[in-house]
Order: structure tokens, then sequence, then C-alpha cells
């Protein structure tokens, strides 16, 4: 048994766990706090919008809303097959139906406070599955940036409709992050953030940033998922109501979930999302709280059962994984 004493960690190391317990709290009572916030607008929206919301719901075109349904879930899934691309310009190679099960699975943890858990999750199953840690991390953080930039193409491309038939909304100011989004991209500042990361970590990350042209190429492979995201919802917004504007509906749609992203501490945007879709969509109280609601409910329900369906595959520790160089030739992975 060694009975010499256990020399102390540095001073450095103590510090920097104490501060990430401190802001892991910080980031806790924030979280706590803007949820219930918003848990509280949507209440008192709801009760005050109920006696509509309640009737609309009740006239409800059911084949409306199953394919909001299927929209939903479609959505979903593109959404995970974009992340595969984002992979691949890492230079990691791994087959759809891996990508697609560690996504769906990962991404739980956008229902809780913070927006660090889903990242975590994608990230530990990607390299539980053979992505090596630095590109299974930073392929997610990429991916995020990529799908809501996207979002905010196809919210500006809708703007003229909205702007048409509602007039300005302050909402809209979320807008305004599209050109920062555009330049946070450019292969220069990342590398600079990454330099950062690598400094208060002590890790280095091994890997080349992609370029900027070959980033931005990606988010096109988001743009789809976008359009079903909004046509879902207008789908349930044309059950309730024939009337329905259908792009001012994917408008606020999608605003309303960049609105949901950018709001880190929410889980999964809770109450952001409605509060933007409710002022933006241009629908009547009662029929927007209860699509508010409704697509809700459908895009939970899609990202569980794709997480229950998805589970096997994406617990298996080897799939297919290859890797090389970014925008190289992918070697296998042992």
């Amino acid at each position: 048994m060694d009975d010499e004493p256990r020399s102390a960690p540095p001073a450095d190391d103590t510090a920097r766990r104490g501060g990430s317990r401190t802001g892991a709290r910080v980031s806790a009572v924030v979280g706590a706090v803007l949820g219930g916030a918003a848990a509280v607008y949507v209440v008192r929206r709801l009760v005050a919008d109920w006696p509509e919301a309640e009737a609309a719901m009740r006239d409800a075109n059911l084949w409306w809303i199953a394919a909001g349904a299927v929209a939903a879930g479609a959505a979903m899934t593109l959404m995970g097959a974009g992340w595969r691309g984002v992979l691949g310009l890492l230079g990691v190679r791994v087959p759809m139906g891996r990508v697609i099960a560690w996504y769906y699975v990962g991404e739980l943890g956008k229902y809780l406070p913070g927006g660090v858990w889903p990242v975590l999750g994608r990230g530990e199953l990607a390299r539980r599955g053979g992505v090596p840690r630095g590109r299974a991390y930073a392929s997610v953080g990429m991916s995020l940036g990529l799908l809501y930039l996207a979002a905010l193409f196809v919210a500006t491309a809708f703007l003229p409709f909205a702007l048409s038939g509602g007039g300005f909304d302050p909402w809209m100011l979320f807008l305004l992050a599209l050109p920062v989004g555009i330049v946070a991209l450019h292969h220069s500042v990342l590398e600079r953030l990454l330099a950062l990361i690598s400094r208060a970590t002590g890790r280095s990350i091994g890997f080349d940033v992609p370029r900027w042209g070959d980033s931005l190429r990606l988010v096109a492979n988001y743009v789809p998922s976008w359009l079903f995201v909004g046509a879902g919802t207008w789908a349930i917004a044309r059950a309730l109501d024939p009337n329905a504007s259908f792009s001012r509906v994917v408008f606020a749609t999608v605003l309303s979930w960049v609105a949901g992203f950018l709001a880190v501490p929410v889980p999964a945007g809770a109450g952001v999302r409605e509060a933007v879709l409710a002022a933006s969509s241009g629908l009547g109280g009662g029929v927007a709280a209860a699509t508010a609601i409704i697509a809700r409910v459908l895009f939970v329900v899609a990202d569980v059962v794709g997480a229950a369906l998805s589970a096997p595959a994406a617990g298996r520790r080897r799939g297919g994984a290859t890797v090389g160089p970014v925008g190289g030739r992918a070697e296998p992975v042992d």
C-alpha cells in the first residue's frame, strides 16, 4: 500500500473545474428561469385562447393532421441525413442509416435545459461508432450551424410574403443573425475559435477546418428539411383553418425554430417557438394556439418514434465508418 500523500491537483485545474461547475449551475438556473417564463407565457396564452383553440381542434380535418405528421417525420429524417454531408466534409464516411440513428437518439438531449446536450449526445454516439472524437463533436456543432443558417435563408426567402401579408413584426429581427452566421462560418473565423477552445481545454483539435465555400454549399442540403417543417406546420394550420396562408405560416414556423434555437438555455425552444408562431403566422388566436400545440406534439412524437426505431443501430460500436484527411480520401477505421 502506498503511504505517500497524493499531490494536490494543480491550482489552474482546480479553478477550471470549479469554474466549469459554476458555469453549469448558472446555465441550469438561467435555463430554469427562461424555461419557466416561457411556460408561463404559453399557459397564459392557452388559457386566454382555449375556448377558440378547443373549438378549432374539435373541427380539425384529421387528414391534414396526418399529412403534418408525415411531414414532421420527413423533416427530422432529412436533418439527420444532412449531418452525413458534414461528416463527409470532415473526411468521415458513415452509412446513412447509422448517421440517422445517431441523430435521432442523440437529439433527445435537446429536451434538457442548455444547448450542449444534443452536441454531447450525438457526438458521443458518433465517437463510439468509430468517428474520431474531435471530428465527431465538431461535426455536430457544424451541422447545427449549417442547419440554422439554412433556416435563416429559407425564412428570408419568405420574408416578402410575410411583410406584404402582415407588415413588420419585431420577431423578424432574428433574421439579422443571417449575415453573422455567414461570417462566423468562414474558415479563418472557425480556426481562431478552435484555437481558443484548444487553449481553454488544453487539448489539440487535430483536423483542418473546411474551406468557407465547401461549408456554404452544405447549407443547401438542409433547405428541404425546413420546407418540410414549414409545410407540416401549415398542414396542421390548414386542418384548423382552410384559409391559412401557406407562405406566412411557413415563414413564421421557420422563424420560430430559429428563435427557439437562439434561446439556448430553453429546452427545445419551449414557449419561444409557440410565441413567435402565434405572433407572425397571421392565424387567429385560437387557431394559432391550437396549431402550436399540435405541431409541438407531432414533432416530439417524430423525435421519440425515430429514436425508438433507431436505438438498436445507434448503440452498435462499429458500423463501417471510414476516416481520412479533411477533403481527402477516407481510410477504414480499425
